[in-house]
């Protein structure tokens, strides 16, 4: 059966044996590649860049512990070829199992998220962000079509644009919330779509529109919105 979500502790919890780690990795790991192969980016590469960065954090702290764990150099072992140091308590086979798991997981990672990026990639060649009509001055609010030129569907949706504080940082979120799922069809253009949501939401009355083309059908939850959603962000920095 295969792990469909990585658990928080998987490398610190439950038995601490480095070859079942490598089984609940490698399962994990097998999921988020299965969802590649359908182009299914996300939740998957999402989730391999923060668990690559936690790793990465907890072997540099550990890296560190190690370090202030031993204490200042008393001397040296020339039978052993060890150094000695003062106050040194690290458990030789919990060192063992960390180095063995987190020199596995690592590459193992770093391999899978460099498919999700070139499959992100792949997206972003055959998606295009374009404003539509005249923009306002104020673009933090309005619409985002997102067009599939194959399945001649449209995917509207509303964003907002906000600023956050994180860890004390600032971020800016971009919110979506899905307004309607249509045909396109010859009688309506954009712009007529672009004034009938105006209409329908009079809250709005002269929102910022951008239009997502689309040129080869993807997974719009897993990969089209979440790529749009960034052009989109890229665009309003502008």
């Amino acid at each position: 059966m295969m792990q469909r979500e990585l658990p928080s502790d998987w490398l610190t919890g439950g038995v601490l044996d480095a070859e079942y780690k490598r089984y609940i990795l490698l399962a994990w790991l097998k999921h988020v590649e299965r969802d590649f192969r359908k182009v299914k980016i996300y939740p998957g590469l999402g989730n391999l860049v923060e668990q690559h960065r936690a790793l990465q954090s907890f072997q540099t702290d550990q890296k560190h512990w190690h370090q202030k764990l031993r204490g200042s150099l008393k001397g040296l072992n020339f039978a052993s070829r060890r150094m000695i140091y003062e106050h040194f308590t690290a458990h030789p086979e919990l060192q063992s199992y960390l180095d063995e798991v987190l020199n596995f997981a690592i590459p193992q990672i770093e391999k899978a998220i460099a498919n999700g990026r070139n499959l992100y990639e792949i997206v972003e060649d055959h998606l295009y962000l374009e404003p539509l009509g005249i923009q306002p001055l104020y673009r933090d609010e309005g619409y985002l079509f997102v067009y599939d030129e194959s399945l001649k569907t449209v995917n509207n949706y509303r964003f907002s644009k906000s600023n956050i504080i994180i860890d004390d940082e600032p971020h800016v979120r971009l919110k979506t919330h899905p307004v309607e799922r249509v045909k396109k069809s010859l009688n309506e253009t954009f712009e007529h779509m672009k004034v009938r949501l105006t209409k329908e939401f009079p809250d709005w009355p002269n929102p910022a529109v951008f239009l997502a083309r689309m040129s080869y059908t993807f997974p719009l939850r897993e990969a089209a919105l979440p790529v749009a959603k960034k052009r989109l962000m890229q665009a309003l920095q502008n």
